[in-house]
């Protein structure tokens, strides 16, 4: 199974979002310059994350993107599917009873062990995502600092006034 970068980018833009002060708000094009990321291309992902009421978006001069839920209030499984819009990651196609050694499909009434195993990791997979909220990732990145990254974006959000409504 292989997500899409989307995902990567969503992630780490509610991370980013979910890191500033109440109150503020993010212009999508200056959080997709801080990610490095072409604004067209960011701006889609922001507008399924809107469109699943996890980021707020703000119009106007002083507008920008936010929070709509507290960090403790959204799971990483739930930024995931308002990006993908997978309801499985594995489909099955019952392989098995095609091809010229195939039995009689009522042979073939419960699941095959693949399936069952593939089922179950999507599931494993999932509880995990979905038990790690936002607050978990915030905590991590306070904690575990990347050495002189809070200082370098404390002082481009300064010198790019990205940051507004504080």
């Amino acid at each position: 199974m292989q997500l899409s970068e989307s995902v990567e980018w969503g992630l780490h833009a509610c991370l980013a979002l979910a890191m500033m002060p109440d109150g503020a708000r993010v212009p999508a094009r200056a959080l997709a310059e801080y990610h490095g990321i072409k604004p067209s291309y960011f701006s889609k992902v922001m507008q399924r994350l809107v469109a699943a009421g996890i980021v707020q978006s703000v119009e106007g001069r002083s507008g920008g993107l936010a929070m709509a839920q507290s960090a403790e209030d959204v799971s990483l499984l739930q930024i995931v599917m308002a990006i993908e819009d997978h309801q499985a990651f594995f489909r099955c196609t019952e392989i098995r009873q095609k091809g010229p050694c195939a039995a009689a499909s009522k042979h073939y009434r419960a699941p095959c062990t693949i399936a069952k195993i593939m089922h179950q990791a999507d599931a494993e997979w999932r509880r995990v995502l979905a038990g790690t909220s936002l607050a978990d990732l915030r905590r991590s990145a306070i904690t575990q600092p990347v050495p002189g990254v809070h200082e370098a974006t404390q002082a481009w959000l300064t010198e790019t006034g990205a940051v507004r409504g504080i």
